[in-house]
C-alpha cells in the first residue's frame, strides 16, 4: 500500500512540475485551482503514507508482544514438554520474522519523516586554524560543507612543520577493485566530513523528534550513542537499499580505503567520539618524512577511517562477520590501515572489556610479531584517545582548553619525536582510566554474542578453524602478551608514571612492573626539577623507575636527577 501511494504521489509531482514548467515558458497556462488541487492531493498522499507506516509499526509491535507473551506462558507451563518444544521453535521463528518486519517498517517511517539534508545537501561547520603545537589560532571560522557531490579521499603527503599542506595524495583502490559495487567492506572508510554530518543531524533532530533510549527515556544530543544512531539514522537512511551507510552517502566517490582503523564501544556518546577523532586529526596532521607517513601523518578532513557501524551493512551483519575472525571485515580493514589503530576510550573504560575491541588490539600489538610478512606490514601504531576537558600547556607559557587527549605509542607526528612535547600533550590523560588499563584481561572480555567470544579467543590462541567452536583456553601465552602490551603502552606514558608516583607503593609497583613487560620503541624523557611533576619522587622510587624501563626504548633523557641516599 505504501509503495502504491508513493508511486501515485510521484506521478502527481511530475505532472505538477511539468505544468509549472509549461506555465513559465508561456506555452500553456495552468489554472491556479487545478494547481492547488494537485498540491493538496500530493500532501494528502504523503499524510496517508505516514499514517499507514505508523499503523504498520503499531500492529507489528502488538503482534511481537503477543508472541513474546505466548513464549513466556509456554515456559511456565511444564505439562506437555514435547509439544511445548515444537511450538516454542515455531513461535520463536514467527517472533524473529515479526521483529524483522518491525525493524523495516520503523526504519521506513523514520526515513519518510525527514529530508536528510545534512547527508544530501550539507551542513555548517565551525573550526579554527591550527598552529605548530596543535593549538588554535585566530578567531572561530564557519564554513558550509557540501555533501551533495562525490568527493575523492586524500591525505597530506607532505606538510610543513606546522602541519600545513604542501602536497596532497589521492587515496585510491587497486585498479581491479575501483569498479566493484558495492565496495568490499574493508574499503568502506568514512571521512571526518561525513562523520560530522551525523553529529549535525543528531543536533537538529534528536530533541525535536523526541528520540528515546531502549528504556524509553528521552535523549539529549550529547547522550546519543551508536545504538541510538543505528535506530534513528543508519537503518532508516539505508532501509530502501539495505546497504552499508558509507556507500549510501552522496558524498562517497567510490572505495574509501581507511588510513586508520578505529576501535571503539557502541555505547560511547557520538559527540565524545567525534571530539576524540578531531583531536587525533590535529595530532597527526604533520607529515614531514617517511616515518610520519607510515604512522598516518597528513590526517585531513578527507582522510577515511574505518568505523564498523558505518562500514558494515547493518541489514546483513552475518555477511561481514564469519565464524573465523581472521576472515572478517574487521581484520581485512586493519590490513588496509596497515595496523594503525585509534582506540576511543569511554569514561568507564568499557572498550577494554569488549571482545571485538580486544581482538582489534591483538591485530595491532601482537599478531604482527607472530607473522613473517615483510617489514612494512609488521609496523603498527596504537593511539588511545578519551574525551576529557583539560588545560594544555605547551611548556612555553601558552595554554588552551582541550576536550580530548590521547596516549600514543611513539608519539604523534606533530610531536616531532620530542619527548617534552609528548609529555605536555599526554600528561592530562585521566589517571583513573590508566589504573583500569592495568587490570586488563583479554580472557575475561565479553561479547553481545557468546559465539563471537569463543571464536575470537580461539583465534587469538592460534587454534585452527576446526577448533574455532571449542571451549577456549582459560589462559594462553598470546593472552598474556596482549595483556602486557596493552598495560605497558599505558604505563610508559607520562600521565601514568606521574600519577602512580603520587600513589601508595602497591599502585606504584604495579605501574612500573607493567611498564617493564612492554617492548615500546620510543623516546623517554624525565626531568626531575624541584618544582616539576616529579617533585615528590623519592630516591628509592627514582632507582626503581630506571630499573624498570623497557629495554626497547630508543632514547633516554634524564635531567636534574640530583637524588641523594635515603
Amino acid at each position: 500500500s505504501v509503495k502504491n501511494l508513493e508511486l501515485d504521489k510521484e506521478s502527481l509531482e511530475k505532472r505538477l512540475k511539468k505544468m509549472t514548467v509549461n506555465r513559465l515558458s508561456n506555452t500553456k497556462t495552468i489554472d491556479d485551482t487545478v494547481r492547488l488541487e494537485l498540491e493538496e492531493e500530493i500532501a494528502a498522499l504523503g499524510r496517508m503514507v505516514e499514517k499507514l507506516l505508523v499503523m504498520s509499526v503499531k500492529n507489528l509491535e502488538l503482534e511481537k508482544q503477543g508472541l513474546e507473551n505466548q513464549l513466556k506462558e509456554m515456559t511456565v507451563d511444564q505439562d506437555s514438554r514435547t509439544k511445548n518444544t515444537d511450538d516454542t521453535v515455531r513461535l520463536k521463528l514467527e517472533l524473529e520474522e515479526v521483529k524483522d518486519k518491525l525493524k523495516i517498517a520503523e526504519a521506513m517511517m523514520i526515513l519518510k519523516s525527514d529530508d536528510w539534508r545534512e547527508f544530501r545537501v550539507g551542513y555548517w561547520h565551525t573550526y579554527y586554524d591550527i598552529g605548530g603545537w596543535g593549538m588554535r589560532e585566530g578567531a572561530e571560522k564557519k564554513v558550509f560543507v557540501d555533501m551533495s557531490q562525490p568527493r575523492p579521499c586524500s591525505y597530506s603527503s607532505k606538510t610543513d612543520n606546522h602541519g600545513d599542506v604542501l602536497e596532497t595524495a589521492t587515496i585510491e583502490a587497486p585498479s581491479n577493485d575501483t569498479n566493484s559495487s558495492p565496495s568490499p567492506v574493508e574499503y568502506n572508510g568514512i571521512t571526518p566530513r561525513q562523520l560530522r554530518a551525523i553529529w549535525a543531524m543528531i543536533e537538529r533532530r534528536c530533541e525535536k523528534e523526541g528520540w528515546t533510549d531502549l528504556e524509553g527515556n528521552l535523549l539529549k544530543p550529547e547522550d546519543v550513542n551508536l545504538y541510538h544512531a543505528n535506530r534513528y539514522i543508519l537503518l532508516p537512511f539505508t532501509v530502501e537499499s539495505q546497504s552499508d551507510f558509507v556507500n549510501e552517502l552522496p558524498s562517497t566517490a567510490g572505495p574509501q580505503l581507511p588510513r586508520f582503523f578505529v576501535s571503539h564501544w557502541w555505547g560511547e556518546p557520538i559527540k565524545e567520539f567525534i571530539m576524540c577523532l578531531d583531536r587525533a586529526q590535529i595530532d597527526f596532521r604533520a607529515n614531514l618524512n617517511a616515518d610520519d607517513d607510515s604512522r598516518g601523518g597528513g590526517f585531513t578532513d578527507d582522510t577515511p577511517v574505518w568505523v564498523c557501524a558505518h562500514a558494515n551493512n547493518q541489514w546483513a551483519l552475518g555477511d561481514d562477520i564469519p565464524d573465523d575472525p581472521k576472515k572478517s571485515g574487521f581484520t581485512r580493514a586493519m590490513g588496509i590501515a596497515k595496523g594503525r589503530t585509534i582506540t576511543i576510550l569511554d569514561k568507564e573504560g568499557t572498550v577494554f572489556t569488549r571482545i571485538w575491541c580486544a581482538y582489534e588490539l591483538y591485530l595491532t600489538l601482537v599478531a604482527p610479531k607472530l607473522e613473517t610478512a615483510n617489514d612494512e606490514s609488521k609496523e603498527g601504531m596504537w593511539a588511545v584517545y578519551t574525551a576529557h576537558k583539560h588545560t594544555y600547556n605547551n611548556q612555553s607559557g601558552n595554554e588552551e582548553e582541550r576536550e580530548a587527549v590521547g596516549i600514543i605509542s611513539g608519539g604523534a607526528t606533530l610531536d616531532k619525536g620530542v619527548s617534552s612535547r609528548i609529555t605536555a600533550r599526554e600528561e592530562s590523560f585521566p589517571y583513573e582510566l590508566i589504573k583500569k588499563s592495568l587490570r586488563i584481561k583479554v580472557e575475561e572480555a565479553e561479547a553481545s554474542k557468546n559465539d563471537d567470544r569463543i571464536h575470537i579467543l580461539n583465534s587469538i590462541a592460534g587454534n585452527s578453524l576446526d577448533q574455532i567452536n571449542d571451549d577456549p583456553p582459560t589462559n594462553h601465552k598470546n593472552f598474556e602478551e596482549l595483556n602486557n602490551g596493552l598495560r605497558a603502552n599505558f604505563a610508559c606514558s607520562a600521565a601514568s608514571l606521574q600519577g602512580a608516583a603520587k600513589k601508595e607503593d602497591e599502585v606504584w609497583k604495579k605501574t612500573i612492573e607493567a611498564m617493564s613487560r612492554g617492548d615500546i620503541k620510543s623516546n623517554m624523557r624525565f626531568d626531575f626539577e624541584s618544582n616539576g611533576p616529579w617533585n615528590n619522587l623519592t630516591p628509592t622510587r627514582a632507582i626503581e623507575l630506571v630499573a624498570h624501563l623497557p629495554p626497547t626504548i630508543e632514547q633516554l633523557t634524564v635531567k636534574n636527577a640530583e637524588f641523594g641516599r635515603e
